[in-house]
């Protein structure tokens, strides 16, 4: 009779987590200002890039006049992209720091560079906006079932109307922090080749997680600077995205350095 073989043991190693440095309560203003300043170091490639997200922006608004109930859903869609289009910000921001010319070519190709990370979180964002875009429709064709024959603008303006906005923005809030928690800082850790997709995502969680203050007021900063880039026909992201982009880089160097 012949001799079983051993039976080979598996052994499980725990996943590696990227260590997050304690951070002070004026982390952000600190990182908003390290962002404005790169960006007041190259500013043609850097206004160049952040004036083709406005127009993106803008242009999306416009095709979302006929649909107004479905705004919210449009604007979401657009801001969930700014994630991915951040990491050529990132790229040309570690270009900079590193004495190189941010030109636009070697910055573009960062997307293409790793096509696999850049489509699995593509793919993650994706399914973040399908899950948005779900909810939200059913959200406006609840309320538009309660507002009869009446013009969905005029009725904005009531307590039906305020309500709606407010649910709308509520559950767009949940889906952004979901989403702030998984790529804030596992995009930029990734274009700096420190390590795997899924072990950046739970570095970046972990880190949210840990110093919630700090990471909301930074979070907060964001929307707001977001929201007033929106007030302005999102022409106010030609400077207001290569900064926040900018400054979630040197952020992300402090943090993870």
């Amino acid at each position: 009779m012949a001799a079983s073989k051993p039976v080979p043991t598996i052994t499980y190693q725990p996943m590696q987590l990227l260590e997050a440095r304690r951070l002070d309560r004026h982390a952000p203003w600190r990182w908003l200002r390290q962002g404005w300043n790169t960006f007041m170091r190259m500013p043609a490639p850097a206004f160049l890039f952040g004036a083709l997200f406005a127009v993106a922006g803008a242009a999306i608004s416009w095709a979302a006049i006929s649909q107004p109930q479905l705004v919210f859903a449009f604007w979401s869609g657009f801001l969930l992209i700014g994630p991915i289009l951040a990491m050529v910000l990132y790229r040309m921001a570690k270009r900079e720091q590193q004495g190189l010319l941010p030109d636009a070519g070697s910055c573009w190709r960062m997307l293409t560079a790793k096509p696999g990370t850049t489509l699995l979180f593509a793919l993650l964002l994706a399914l973040v906006m399908i899950a948005w875009l779900r909810v939200s429709t059913l959200i406006a064709a609840l309320y538009a079932g309660g507002v009869g024959g009446s013009s969905f603008i005029t009725q904005l303006g009531s307590v039906e109307g305020l309500g709606f906005v407010a649910i709308q923005l509520a559950v767009g809030g949940v889906f952004a922090l979901a989403m702030f928690g998984l790529s804030v800082w596992s995009l930029p850790m990734m274009v700096d080749g420190r390590t795997d997709p899924v072990t950046a995502i739970a570095s970046s969680v972990r880190a949210v997680a840990t110093q919630p203050l700090v990471m909301l007021s930074w979070g907060v900063l964001v929307a707001a600077l977001t929201l007033l880039g929106m007030a302005t026909a999102f022409f106010g992201f030609a400077v207001i995205f290569p900064v926040l982009g900018f400054a979630t880089w040197h952020a992300y160097r402090e943090i993870f350095a």
